[in-house]
């Protein structure tokens, strides 16, 4: 046989091996994206672990399937750096982060401003402002830091979320939910009897809220008119309202089982049914479609996952140990952002699926920088925009 030939029949694969590559492939993607945060390796051990490995790609490399194994590999894990801290964000935009000191505005190179001492931030609807709430007093303000004006109430003032079109903004005091004019004038009560769950601001036009009372029932009205257009019957307690993008899908997150999707008229269309004792701790819409990214939390075992519905298709994408806290898209709809307190890091996972990976440590110290004891995890409060 000459070394042509020899050479030939070695690098064809044999029967069914190209199968097998793909479903070695699937195996090694799936225990990535599940993997867990470890301890950092010692340096002496790490010469030992390159060898191990040099050597097991060298051996998969002989093949064509072993060839295009290898560079997958090399594709995710090369792909998917930890951070040590926050050096940029992977896509376009800004983001709103809830720390102990206030609000911080992330801008896409990493620099960070904190806007000063409120409570709670979310962005106006093209990003040009924030609306920020401190004790009794609701703050419209530039990214910049620069107020524009405030308005000061005689209850505690929390959950100001401002209009798609820019004109309104609700919040609530204590329990009742108020309406502002974009510019703080004609504030106004809109509903009594409400729960602490945000507002939320049916995408569009027309000055539509959706708010959820004191017996788990949700309103949607007409805030102009002040017309109710539809309500839902009581029900569990609700932790979460989230719009479709184009606004004819309500999700209704609850603090049990089941989570409710509502069409514009308020008739239920569908559900998510999570497993026996499972919670849903947070869930967002992507920002075009109706795709729901959901933070799926089992107690019992104290893990959780991250899922992602799509047309009534579930799809898993990172399974961690403890609680993964908020998920937040980035305006373009190809990352997803999520949170993860017990370990101090940010997972950005790039959809769909997760081709690539991106984890940011030491969270809490960069949005805390002058605490030396124990810091609190900070909290998303959205990223905007494109």
């Amino acid at each position: 046989m000459t070394e042509a030939e020899l050479r030939r029949r070695l690098t064809q694969p044999a029967p069914s091996e190209e199968e097998a590559g793909h479903r070695t492939w699937e195996v090694v993607r799936a225990a990535f994206v599940e993997r867990e945060r470890v301890p950092r390796i010692e340096r002496r051990s790490r010469p030992v672990i390159a060898v191990a490995l040099a050597a097991a790609l060298a051996v998969a490399a002989i093949t064509p399937p072993g060839r295009a194994f290898v560079q997958r590999l090399r594709d995710v894990v090369g792909r998917s750096p930890t951070e040590p801290a926050l050096v940029r964000l992977p896509a376009p935009g800004r983001l709103l982060v809830d720390s102990a000191q206030g609000p911080w505005v992330v801008q896409r190179d990493g620099s960070k401003r904190l806007l000063g001492s409120y409570d709670a931030a979310s962005w106006s609807p093209q990003g040009k402002f924030v609306v920020a709430t401190r004790g009794h007093s609701v703050v419209a303000l530039e990214p910049g830091g620069k107020v524009h004006w405030t308005v000061t109430r005689p209850q505690p003032v929390a959950q100001a979320r401002w209009a798609p079109s820019g004109f309104r903004i609700a919040y609530r005091e204590g329990s009742s939910l108020r309406v502002v004019i974009g510019d703080g004038t004609a504030d106004r009560l809109l509903a009594r009897s409400v729960v602490a769950v945000a507002p939320a601001w049916r995408p569009g036009p027309v000055n539509t809220l959706a708010y959820v009372d004191t017996n788990g029932g949700v309103h949607v009205v007409n805030v102009d008119t002040r017309g109710e257009l539809w309500a839902t019957t009581p029900g569990p307690p609700l932790r979460e309202l989230a719009w479709s993008a184009d606004g004819d899908r309500l999700l209704a997150v609850s603090r049990g089982r089941e989570q409710r999707i509502y069409d514009g008229q308020g008739l239920p269309v569908s559900t998510i049914e999570l497993a026996a004792g499972h919670v849903a701790s947070r869930a967002a819409f992507a920002p075009a479609g109706r795709t729901i990214a959901l933070t799926d939390f089992d107690p019992a075992a104290s893990r959780s996952t991250i899922v992602v519905v799509d047309r009534g298709r579930e799809q898993t994408l990172f399974k961690a140990a403890g609680q993964l806290q908020d998920v937040e898209w980035s305006p373009n709809g190809r990352w997803l952002l999520a949170t993860w307190p017990s370990a101090d890091q940010w997972l950005f996972l790039r959809t769909p699926g997760v081709g690539r990976i991106v984890t940011v440590s030491n969270v809490a110290g960069e949005f805390d920088p002058g605490e030396t004891g124990s810091r609190s995890f900070p909290r998303l409060g959205g990223w905007c925009c494109s």
